[in-house]
């Protein structure tokens, strides 16, 4: 199982990667085309050339390491320009240069945007969570602050909360930093400030404070290989009580599924205003069914063409907007670049969702072409918005910088990232294995 799951892990690593960094290589490629600049390579992959063929000036090839690609555009290095050549990419006007450079970052945008409307064309089964607490653990921040089952949550940090999940998201993205929580409580409005603690998880370090969704106990559906198919509970029952327990909220049996250990559970429902008693058979208790093949009512979430564009553009807003702020928290202190994924947790992430199947994979391509793109857009040497950050000090100055300058800004750019690598890499490596020790 292990061994499958690491193949897995590694086909979804280059599959998921692979596309997105190749998308971004060919936009340069074609924008450089359209504007007659010379293309030396153009290469599926890196490392050594497999085969490949001649068309004019360009080696289409495939390399031997197949993440990504990369484009070589004639006179695109400095110091190996040769002066009057027009067909060069450092001899064309600033203008055209700025539009190759940005073409990568904005084909990585125009994927997320993109995958994020089709999913919501083709259309996913979704639960809906109110923004409404129905577990709070104790000894955690929530509790800690005062928040209670039952409480709705209005706004964090004043953006507004219409599900469970935006403020998920929000409190994710925030470990260690306040949070103003707005809330009513029994018809009055409340605001108190929560700190999510930091937790390492399989998706990477992220905020919890302790709480979980409310949601109706109502069977939507049920696992026909399950012990609740077994002990006959159906669609629609309404669920009373589990182990003696009082059932009001569906996210009760995880807890009470767990402290069993697997052992049966007597189950009330309501079954058509009718109660019915139920007993769930014992199960193995490493099984990863929570809720032993019990599922809460969905409901099918397609949009047309239109709205699903509105909604990816909104959806992929937020997302930089949360980007942006993390970057601004580390900037700032406040945060850390152990927030940052390395290679290890995108390919264990990238190798679970393929194993979902191929939605959540779209899904996961979706938010790290963005991620690719916010990235590639920073001001830092070497990256394209280091590039064109350096054209746009040019352009500002009214003269270009010389060969000397433009060395120093691309060395220093190199030992940023390379710096920046190696702290990745290595708490990439340390969060893996507190979880595999964990597991």
């Amino acid at each position: 199982m292990i061994f499958s799951n690491v193949l897995t892990n590694l086909a979804a690593f280059v599959l998921v990667l692979g596309f997105l960094i190749f998308a971004h290589e060919a936009a340069h490629f074609i924008v450089a085309k359209l504007f007659g600049v010379r293309v030396l390579v153009f290469s599926f992959g890196f490392g050594q050339r497999l085969f490949g063929v001649q068309r004019g000036d360009t080696d289409y090839r495939v390399s031997l390491i197949p993440l990504g690609g990369y484009v070589r555009m004639a006179g695109d290095i400095p110091e190996e320009r040769t002066e009057g050549d027009p067909d060069e990419f450092l001899s064309r006007p600033k203008w055209q240069r700025f539009l190759i450079l940005f073409a990568g970052p904005f084909m990585n945008v125009l994927i997320a945007v993109a995958f994020l409307a089709g999913i919501n064309m083709v259309g996913t089964e979704t639960v809906f969570e109110p923004p409404v607490i129905g577990e709070v653990v104790a000894g955690k921040p929530a509790a800690n602050a005062g928040l209670q089952v039952g409480d709705r949550i209005v706004a964090v940090d004043g953006s507004p909360i219409h599900e469970f999940g935006d403020m998920q998201v929000l409190i994710n993205m925030n470990a260690g930093r306040p949070l103003r929580f707005e809330f009513t409580r029994s018809g009055v409005r409340h605001t108190i400030s929560v700190v999510p603690e930091k937790q390492d998880t399989e998706f990477g370090p992220v905020g919890k404070i302790g709480i979980g969704p409310w949601i109706d106990p109502v069977v939507g559906s049920v696992d026909p290989n399950s012990a609740a198919a077994r002990a006959g509970v159906k669609p629609g029952d309404r669920i009373a009580s589990a182990a003696g327990q009082p059932i009001a909220n569906l996210m009760q049996l995880n807890d009470i599924f767990s402290r069993v250990k697997g052992a049966p559970v007597a189950m009330d429902v309501v079954r058509n205003g009718t109660p019915v008693h139920l007993v769930l058979p014992a199960v193995d208790p490493k099984a990863q069914d929570l809720f032993r093949g019990i599922y809460p009512p969905t409901t099918l979430r397609k949009l047309a063409f239109l709205p699903a564009i509105e909604d990816s553009l909104d959806e992929n807003w937020t997302s930089v907007k949360l980007t942006g702020a993390a970057i601004g928290r580390i900037l700032t202190g406040e945060g850390s670049v152990k927030e940052f994924s390395g290679p290890i947790t995108i390919a264990r992430v990238s190798g679970s969702m393929l194993r979902r199947g191929f939605l959540p994979v779209v899904f996961l391509m979706a938010m790290l072409s963005l991620q690719l793109g916010i990235m590639n857009l920073l001001p830092i040497p070497v990256l394209d918005g280091g590039h064109i950050m350096v054209l746009l000090v040019e352009g500002a100055a009214r003269r270009d910088l010389s060969i000397r300058t433009k060395e120093r800004v691309q060395q220093v750019g190199l030992a940023l990232l390379a710096a920046l690598f190696i702290v990745v890499i290595y708490n990439d490596v340390i969060t893996n294995v507190i979880l595999m020790k964990k597991g």
